[in-house]
């Protein structure tokens, strides 16, 4: 995982919990906190952190993982205005994530492991998402796609079925505009 969602994650929780409940989860998780954006961890550092967070703020881990891929949407908007501006919508947006966005991360990170996604049922006002990744953080993704819709300012309903914690190869998020 590249050092700019450890950044990202301690700027929620300092936000959310003050330097001191940062302090507390480093604490809890054994970790020094010194992490630079351009530098790979181990997901096993995330996971200890977001394990530690759960344990200081008595929140369920699925909970915080939502949580935090709703706060990325803001800091990545800070950072790449232009993949958002560029899109007419939520769903438009979403199906950019692929194709585009992570085309552009990877030019940045060109060592990323990131997710990958496929399209199916693509309409202006509902898509399905298959997200596919060893490290299967659906949970993050339905946060990813919260955030962005506030973003946009844009309801949606979410059916996500199958799931890979469930067996299955990948996790299908079908979103629906509420209009």
């Amino acid at each position: 995982m590249k050092g700019v969602v450890f950044d990202i994650l301690r700027d929620m929780v300092e936000e959310q919990f003050g330097l001191a409940g940062w302090n507390a989860v480093l604490e809890q998780a054994g970790s020094d906190g010194l992490y630079l954006s351009t530098q790979t961890y181990p997901d096993a550092e995330l996971l200890g952190l977001v394990a530690a967070a759960s344990q200081v703020t008595g929140k369920p881990a699925d909970e915080l993982v939502f949580a935090f891929g709703d706060f990325m949407v803001n800091e990545f908007y800070k950072r790449f205005p232009d993949f958002f501006d560029n899109a007419s919508g939520l769903i438009d947006f979403l199906v950019t994530i692929d194709r585009i966005v992570h085309v552009e991360v990877r030019k940045l990170y060109p060592d990323a492991a990131l997710p990958h996604f496929t399209y199916d049922n693509q309409h202006r006002d509902e898509v399905t998402m298959h997200y596919r990744s060893p490290r299967k953080l659906c949970r993050l993704a339905e946060g990813l796609i919260a955030g962005s819709a506030r973003h946009f300012a844009e309801q949606y309903q979410l059916k996500h079925d199958p799931c890979m914690h469930q067996g299955a190869d990948c996790c299908s998020l079908h979103i629906t505009l509420v209009r």
